[in-house]
Parts: C-alpha cells; structure tokens; sequence
C-alpha cells in the first residue's frame, strides 16, 4: 500500500480496510499502551486494556467524525475502556490486586517497600474515589494533561474539569489523611 496520510488511513478504515486501520494503528500502539499503563499501572492489565481499546476502535472506527483530531479520539476510547475495566474488577476482584503503583526505586529495599506500600495506598484512595473523578485525576495529575485537552478527551466543559479536579483532588486529599499520609 503507498504512504497514505492518517485521513487517509481513516477513510478506508471506516469502510473495511483491514490494513488501513493496522496502519493507522501501528502509528499508536505506543501511545496506546502507555495511556492503558497509567490507568491499569501494571503490565499485563495494560496490555490487556490495550488490545481491548484497539478492538473497541477497529468496531466502531465508524463512528469517527473527524470532529476532534484522532489522537484525542483515541485517547478517549481507550481511558474509557481502562475505566471500565477498573470499574469490572471493583465488583470482581480486589483492588489491591490492581497491579504495581511504585513511586520510586532507588536500590534501597526498605525505602523501595515503603515507596510500595505508599504508591499501593495512593493506588487504591485514587480507585476509590467517585467514578466520575478518576479519570480527570490520571489525566491530569499522572499524565499532566492540559485542561482543554482533558475536556476533549472526556467531552466534558474546561469548567467541569476544573471543579471535578478540585474536588476529586479535595476527596482523595481527605482518604489519604484518614489513611496518615498527610
């Protein structure tokens, strides 16, 4: 197939070209896996998340407006997918099963295992919050998201992220007081 443009690549996506949308996808796979990993924050739920989010796009790549750049599409499907699969494994499992949230290794066993144990409390007070706060938390706070983009990617106003911000942020800065962190 010649070089094709990412419009390009979404068009014939759209009507069923199978190696349009490996193309296109291939383009961000990377990006992919490392917005599942800072949702997930281990490897396996992250990878599974990925190929989840890929196969939601390739399902209703349809769907696709061009009203937003792809990037931002993409995004809000596969956040949207890692959502609902923390959202599964609250009903399912246990949250401490979530995966590994290390802070900060530096070669020290106990600083690490406290680190651990700190980024596992963090972990579970940030999965504990209301739904409708997690994401805007990750996106902004792990992944440093500006708030325009943010609102994009959730189809939310920059006004509704902003106060869901401050009080997701004041919710989970009063779990963590209750927890002795702060």
């Amino acid at each position: 197939m010649p070089e094709l443009d990412e419009h390009e690549l979404i068009v014939r996506s759209q009507k069923g070209d199978a190696t349009a949308f490996s193309l296109l996808i291939e383009a961000y796979d990377k990006r992919i896996y490392a917005i599942a990993f800072k949702f997930m924050r281990n490897d396996h739920d992250a990878q599974d998340a990925a190929q989840e989010a890929i196969l939601k796009m390739f399902t209703n790549i349809g769907k696709f407006s061009f009203r937003s750049a792809f990037s931002t599409w993409m995004y809000r499907v596969t956040a949207n997918t890692c959502l609902d699969l923390i959202r599964k494994r609250r009903t399912h499992e246990d949250i401490d099963e979530a995966g590994n949230y290390i802070v900060s290794t530096d070669g020290e066993p106990m600083r690490e295992t406290l680190n651990h144990e700190l980024g596992e409390t963090i972990k579970r007070a940030i999965l504990s919050l209301p739904e409708k706060y997690i994401p805007v938390i990750i996106l902004k706070d792990v992944d440093g998201k500006k708030y325009e983009e943010i609102a994009q990617i959730l189809g939310i106003s920059v006004g509704t992220v902003k106060s869901r911000l401050s009080r997701g942020r004041d919710k989970l800065r009063t779990i963590l007081m209750d927890a002795g962190i702060l």
